[in-house]
């Protein structure tokens, strides 16, 4: 079954011609859609390989509000029911897109999540930071309890659902949260969710949005405690829905 790959990009030149050749290889009936909110030239070299392979779909996000709100943008123009989101980074190989998209092409999931923390992972060729290795696995855990099931990755950057998922999951944020959100959404709601081991790497081009140092430092604290205020938040509305209003979601739909 066809599936629409989302690419949110932010200045992901240096990456972007290999992530696109290597996305098209992977998943060869795919729509791609490259949503750029930047000023370097991601978007012309999406354009320029647009030219010999019109399954990719440069989209120039003009009101650009963050990650999140690239993917409502990608989600909107999205010409298939099946969807997957992955970096640009290369940090995941994109040779991992349809492990991630199986088990909600099969119909045994309606969310899928690629994990780099769960057996079969490999990070072999990643180094990650001590904090980066605190705040994954403190997010993680809490947001397992909030959830109310095991979750080994929230944060991950290649997720893969269906258009009834998503609308159902319908989540609101336009900057980094909307990771958690459409986690912690999904399981209050009672959708299935599948985890599947992914690959991760050290990024291949660009500069993380965190930094380095004590912006690093920074950053990542400041994440983690929207991060789990986001996951605390949407646990107690979505409990008190549920209580209102019964089940929301026809896992047959």
């Amino acid at each position: 079954m066809p599936a629409s790959i989302i690419i949110a990009c932010l200045h992901e030149e240096d990456t972007i011609r290999a992530c696109l050749e290597r996305v098209a290889r992977a998943v060869p009936d795919a729509e791609i859609l490259v949503v750029h909110g930047g000023t370097d030239r991601t978007l012309a070299i999406a354009t320029e390989m647009a030219r010999a392979n019109p399954r990719i779909v440069p989209v120039r996000n003009e009101n650009d509000q963050g990650k999140g709100h690239a993917i409502q943008v990608g989600i909107a123009r999205a010409s298939h029911d099946m969807m997957c989101q992955w970096d640009a980074d290369l940090q995941f190989p994109p040779d991992d897109i349809p492990a991630v998209l199986a088990p909600v092409q099969a119909g045994t999931a309606d969310l899928a999540i690629g994990s780099r923390f769960m057996p079969g992972s490999d990070r072999s060729q990643y180094k990650f930071s001590f904090l980066r290795v605190v705040g994954n696995w403190i997010v993680n855990n809490w947001t397992s309890l909030m959830c109310g099931q095991r979750m080994t990755d929230v944060t991950t950057g290649c997720k893969a659902w269906t258009r009834a998922a998503i609308t159902t999951i319908d989540f609101q944020d336009k900057k980094f949260v909307y990771e958690v959100e459409i986690v912690v959404r999904a399981a209050r709601l009672g959708l299935r969710i599948a985890q599947v081991p992914v690959r991760y790497h050290n990024r291949q081009g660009g500069v993380s949005g965190h930094g380095n140092g004590w912006r690093e430092f920074k950053s990542i604290v400041n994440c983690g405690f929207c991060l789990l205020w986001a996951a605390t938040h949407i646990h107690l509305t979505t409990c008190r829905a549920a209580n209102d209003n019964g089940p929301v979601f026809n896992k047959k739909s």
